[in-house]
């Protein structure tokens, strides 16, 4: 399963995202990101929004 990780607006720091299915194609990803919370917070305490552009595939 894929990881997708997220990189910090602020800082630049890279977090956990999301795991995502394999089986899933490109247009569901997208919706399922698009109804999951936006905002994230990284590890030293910056809260940014992200769409599913945002998110890096690291696998």
């Amino acid at each position: 399963m894929p990881m997708l990780m997220l990189q910090c607006k602020t800082c630049g720091v890279i977090f956990q995202g999301k795991y995502i299915d394999e089986q899933k194609d490109h247009k569901e990803f997208k919706s399922t990101l698009s109804n999951s919370e936006p905002e994230h917070i990284c590890s030293r305490g910056h809260n940014n929004s992200y769409i599913a552009e945002h998110y890096i595939d690291f696998s």
